[in-house]
């Protein structure tokens, strides 16, 4: 499968918010191998690169549609001034499975199961795992894991060089 980026919206990370430890929110759901690129980046964030930033949802923490508004919550009272970079995986046209989207103006969790949890992130990354059709959650169920890992270590990857060039900015 061909990997590339799609280039959604333009905008300046100058215009993002303050300097801080970046907050880093990877949705999705372990149980499902389509829908695990959010925990499985998480996870790669935390244990293997060990990113200077507060990063939630991983496997053994997954930020799910329903806990989501509570780790939305807990960002907006915690973390309100960090710039905020959510991760979740998609369902996209057949040519642009394995495509990596990513927006300045956030993302809408849960659209690929029908599910309206609202506007997320300052940045997001969005890995297309597979094409859209009438079952996405047969579809998501049955997405190669391998795939979905492969797309997992190229966002965690680009994730990573953004919080340390953050940081080195930041002195």
């Amino acid at each position: 499968m061909p990997y590339g980026i799609i280039f959604l919206k333009t905008g300046k990370i100058g215009d993002m918010k303050k300097p801080s430890y970046p907050v880093i929110l990877c949705i999705g759901t372990p149980r499902v191998s389509g829908d695990s690129l959010g925990p499985k980046v998480g996870d790669l964030l935390k244990k293997f690169y060990n990113t200077p930033a507060y990063v939630y949802g991983t496997s053994d923490s997954p930020v799910t549609g329903v806990n989501y508004q509570k780790y939305t919550e807990h960002i907006k009272t915690f973390h309100p001034s960090c710039l905020l970079i959510a991760v979740d995986a998609c369902m996209g046209s057949k040519e642009d499975v394995g495509k990596i989207k990513y927006s300045l103006s956030g993302l809408h969790a849960g659209t690929a199961l029908k599910k309206e949890l609202g506007t997320v992130g300052d940045i997001a990354f969005l890995g297309i795992v597979a094409e859209g059709g009438n079952d996405n959650f047969q579809t998501l169920s049955h997405t190669d894991k391998r795939f979905v890992e492969d797309l997992a270590v190229k966002i965690a990857e680009k994730i990573f060089l953004i919080c340390a060039r953050l940081r080195l900015s930041l002195g």
